[in-house]
């Protein structure tokens, strides 16, 4: 119980910093995002950190240049080339892994592999949320953020509370039937929740895009069943990330954020809805 309560209390805490930054955002006057730009780009830089100190514990020699070089360098590439600039930065900074692994004989294959999947995960989806606010506005990345974050909370509650049949306790021990269908419905209510405070209140935001612009008759049933969709999909991500975890044996990424583990360990699910909506929005807009 008392795990319970502070997994809830740090989680409200990190979601009153999500809120603030949004509502700075809105400050800025629409037209832009740089606070919330800035918010994202420690989190990359962090979760880069946490990755790296991670594989490092379980043996891997990773070259850190070329994934500090991503950090650095994929903000401006994208403010001035888009998607191009993104895929530019994750191009060049793995040729640089490789580079390594050509001329430094202590870098092994495995070493210049886990390398190369640091900058796919986490850099590169991070990388794909800042690309989608910079070409879409705010709304895309919060309906994933949400739906993300609504899916997996409730979807923990339920599991806790109700118990069940465990679905897959080889790789996640601790989820359950109860705890996936509730997270559906958590998906399709976050998503409702970016629609009510960002397009019926509205809050003051960037929303360069608005689904009831793209969608003028069926926004609802575009919201509800793309929160749905980023439902399943973030607990694809969530099992993707403890996979990794057990191949890496430990139980967390870090101890940075308490009863919730570290950075990547909240990012798990919200990174696959990310690159979900991405791939939704260059279809629709």
């Amino acid at each position: 119980m008392k795990k319970f309560l502070k997994r809830t209390v740090i989680g409200l805490a990190l979601l009153a910093v999500l809120l603030g930054f949004i509502f700075l955002t809105g400050l800025w006057g629409g037209k832009g995002q740089p606070f919330f730009d800035a918010l994202l780009i420690v989190v990359m830089a962090f979760a880069a950190y946490e990755m790296i100190a991670a594989v490092k514990k379980a043996g891997y020699n990773v070259t850190v240049f070329p994934i500090c070089l991503a950090v650095a360098a994929i903000y401006p590439m994208i403010t001035f080339f888009g998607y191009t600039g993104l895929w530019v930065t994750m191009g060049v900074s793995a040729v640089v892994a490789f580079g390594f692994f050509i001329f430094d004989s202590r870098v092994t294959l495995k070493d210049m592999l886990m390398s190369v999947f640091i900058l796919v995960y986490p850099v590169m989806p991070i990388g794909v949320a800042l690309t989608m606010t910079s070409l879409y506005g705010m709304l895309p990345l919060l309906v994933a953020a949400a739906a993300a974050m609504l899916s997996d909370a409730l979807a923990y509650y339920a599991g806790s509370l109700i118990g069940g049949k465990k679905i897959f306790p080889s790789i996640s021990p601790n989820k359950t039937y109860a705890g996936s269908i509730t997270g559906l419905l958590g998906g399709a209510g976050g998503a409702m929740i970016v629609y009510a405070l960002f397009e019926v209140a509205p809050l003051p935001v960037n929303a360069a895009v608005t689904f009831t612009a793209l969608f003028p008759t069926t926004y609802i049933l575009f919201y509800c069943l793309m929160g749905t969709a980023i439902a399943i999909v973030s607990e694809l991500g969530d099992l993707f990330a403890s996979r990794i975890k057990r191949e890496l044996q430990i139980k967390d990424f870090s101890h940075a954020l308490g009863a919730h583990g570290g950075l990547i360990d909240r990012l798990d699910s919200i990174i696959f809805a990310v690159l979900l909506m991405a791939i939704v929005m260059e279809f629709i807009v």
